[in-house]
């Protein structure tokens, strides 16, 4: 498995935090950890940081969805029209052609960006350089110049309406607890989602098969120390973990690897592997692509209206599973522990 490179084919990987293909754009740092060319075409991720007053111009894309995570700092997000003020563990969805743009608030600031359907690399090398550097510069104008905007919009899926984020102290209040049942562009403040329960593990939806026509689902895991769940495979979905807090333990085509915060692991199609939680508080964030592994949770897990894993909870219901193993995509490898 590689470690800290991008692997160029689709394959199983390993980003430590910080890692990655970076380039400078606009004052500010983007790091892709997850390229089409290493998906087989599924899904990319990149995480895009830089200091207070760094945006990105509103725009819109004609065939790709981003959905964001943030992860540190506060964030001014325009989204159609409206305008919201995120702070870490916000969630946004963003479907295609919904006109979007942003500006940093805090002196670091941090955000998850996955997107599904578009060619992060090629945009971020259109708008900016590559980049040696793990943190943004100082005194680099943060700002896109209309130079590098023309360049973008003639080889990549983005338009640019020509207008920066308005500057408003005026911002919407989170209007959904849950995800809606199509595709829209909506936010979730932190802790919020669907939330479903197996045993001591509470899994929270922030996006469906519903929200991105089948594409993909966004959901977050959360839970104390705990034993390694059964060695399993799928043959038809990738799977992505990013460790947000604790640190976890993953088994990936035969390796051992401790994830910390800010580590990242792809696991594509036919990838035996398991993970297991390490610390009294540790959670991760992960993108599934396609969406067709919704099924699993849903069959698996129970509605749960609390906000934190229970103290004494109850069994898992893996039987359940056992009964529609056919019907999902997952391979045990070996019996269920």
């Amino acid at each position: 498995m590689t470690d800290n490179i991008l692997p160029g084919v689709k394959s199983a990987y390993l980003i430590r935090s910080g890692m990655g293909e970076r380039y400078l754009v606009g004052g500010q740092l983007a790091t892709l950890i997850a390229r089409s060319e290493d998906t087989g075409g599924l899904l990319e991720a990149t995480i895009m940081s830089g200091g207070a007053g760094a945006e990105f111009p509103l725009h819109q894309h004609a065939r790709s969805h981003e959905s964001w995570y943030v992860l540190a700092g506060q964030i001014e997000l325009h989204l159609a029209g409206k305008a919201y003020f995120l702070n870490r563990g916000d969630y946004a969805n963003i479907p295609p052609n919904t006109v979007h743009g942003y500006r940093m608030r805090s002196h670091y600031t941090r955000v998850l960006v996955w997107m599904v359907g578009g060619d992060a690399a090629k945009l971020f090398s259109s708008l900016g350089e590559p980049y040696e550097g793990f943190v943004p510069p100082e005194g680099v104008p943060a700002s896109i110049l209309a130079p590098s905007k023309n360049v973008a919009e003639s080889a990549c899926d983005i338009k640019f309406t020509g207008d920066d984020p308005p500057s408003t102290g005026l911002f919407n209040s989170f209007e959904t607890r849950v995800p809606p049942a199509g595709m829209a562009p909506y936010v979730l403040r932190e802790g919020e989602g669907e939330r479903l329960i197996a045993a001591e593990q509470l899994f929270g939806f922030l996006a469906h098969q519903g929200n991105t026509n089948g594409s993909f689902i966004t959901l977050t895991t959360m839970g104390p120390k705990g034993d390694r769940i059964p060695d399993h495979f799928h043959e038809k979905h990738t799977e992505t973990f990013f460790c947000l807090d604790g640190v976890m333990t993953m088994w990936a085509n035969g390796e051992e690897l401790q994830l910390l915060p800010g580590d990242f692991l792809h696991v594509p199609p036919n990838t035996i592997h398991s993970y297991r939680l390490d610390a009294p508080f540790t959670r991760f964030v992960g993108m599934l692509a396609p969406g067709l592994f919704e099924p699993f949770f849903r069959t698996f897990c129970d509605p749960y209206e609390a906000y934190i894993f229970p103290q004494a909870p109850k069994p898992g219901r893996f039987d359940r599973v056992i009964k529609k193993l056919a019907e999902l995509d997952l391979k045990l490898v070996g019996p269920p522990r």
